[in-house]
């Protein structure tokens, strides 16, 4: 639940106000730096003496040390994959996390790529404190044009003390290894290197739910989206929410055999977008969201449900799906080939 006021957004979790979004943009309006001190000082009582002598502090500020940004690190032939990968996350992890209060940027989750890497620029470009969606649209943009990854988001909703809380991080797949970069205030909630731990997606997930329960989440829903393009200048939107999973109604069993399946389904149809020079058109059909969930769904679409046969419903199985027919010759394509173009743009 969201509240506008003037110049920025208050958004709700039922009664309990969580944070506030600037949507005037930078530099913060008058209306908008009141408002964060404010609320920073109301949510940290026992430090607001050391808050008020930072805001009211005229002279003598402490030297500010920009971040560069690792733009060109993706295409570095002397880093292997997992060292540039720790690199991401280190420059993710210096920009630290945002207790103020007040999310710097105003993000709309349904614009195209194109428009959202605009915004991770942006970000990279203030060096502001940012949270776990900010950190994710970097991870995104700086892990771009590296050769043979696949990135897919990995959504939480939780709940702790009758309060629902949300948190993204980037998930990772190299060599048939899994991992994630992000950023949050628990360290086990955001990073896992590709270091042969997570040989499975169920695995990653099955880490992230441990860490949760050890902090007494509870959670509710995950959602994973199908493979981002390596395209700054893509057109194309995120798709949010290619999986549901519903941990509290369904056995841990069940779901890692779905979801593994599922990754199976996805290679099939060639949803990992892996990098390369052209795309068949046939791997730009997303589908619509799938439910795994003991419980008995309605048939929605293309949803896929748990069944005791184990069968994989017949509307995701890769004959199902319609390719559009691409004719060759021995050195040029006829007029029937609709590849199209794919190379990195910054």
């Amino acid at each position: 639940m969201a509240m506008t006021t003037c110049g920025y957004e208050a958004i709700y979790s039922g009664k309990l106000l969580l944070f506030y979004v600037n949507r005037e943009g930078l530099p913060l309006s008058e209306r908008c730096n009141e408002r964060m001190w404010t609320f920073c000082m109301e949510q940290y009582p026992k430090n607001v003496l050391e808050i008020k002598t930072v805001r009211d502090q005229i002279t003598d500020y402490p030297k500010i040390t920009y971040i560069d940004p690792p733009y060109h690190l993706a295409t570095n032939t002397r880093l292997t994959v997992p060292e540039k990968l720790q690199q991401i996350q280190t420059y993710i992890q210096r920009l630290e996390y945002n207790y103020t209060g007040m999310q710097f940027f105003d993000i709309n989750t349904k614009r195209p790529i194109s428009g959202l890497m605009d915004s991770a620029r942006h970000m990279m470009t203030e060096a502001l404190p940012i949270k776990c969606l900010e950190a994710f649209l970097i991870a995104v943009y700086l892990t771009t044009g590296i050769t043979g990854l696949e990135r897919f988001n990995i959504s939480f909703k939780t709940r702790f003390n009758s309060i629902t809380y949300r948190h993204i991080v980037l998930g990772i797949r190299y060599n048939q290894t899994y991992g994630a970069l992000g950023l949050s205030r628990r360290t086990d909630l955001a990073y896992k290197p590709l270091d042969g731990k997570y040989d499975r997606l169920s695995a990653l997930i099955d880490d992230y739910l441990r860490a949760y329960k050890n902090y007494g989440h509870t959670v509710l829903r995950i959602k994973i989206g199908l493979p981002i393009v390596h395209d700054l200048k893509s057109f194309l939107t995120i798709n949010w929410k290619a999986i549901v999973i519903l941990p509290n109604k369904t056995d841990k069993i069940d779901y890692e055999r779905e979801l593994d399946k599922i990754v199976r389904i996805w290679r099939q149809m060639n949803m990992y977008l892996p990098y390369r020079t052209t795309i068949p058109p046939a791997s730009l059909v997303q589908p619509t969201s799938t439910v795994i969930t003991t419980a008995s769904l309605p048939n929605r679409l293309q949803s896929i449900s748990i069944r005791q046969n184990r069968e994989i419903s017949s509307n995701c199985r890769p004959t199902a799906i319609n390719k559009i027919p691409i004719t060759t010759n021995n050195t040029h394509t006829t007029a029937k080939d609709q590849s199209i173009p794919y190379a990195i743009r910054v």
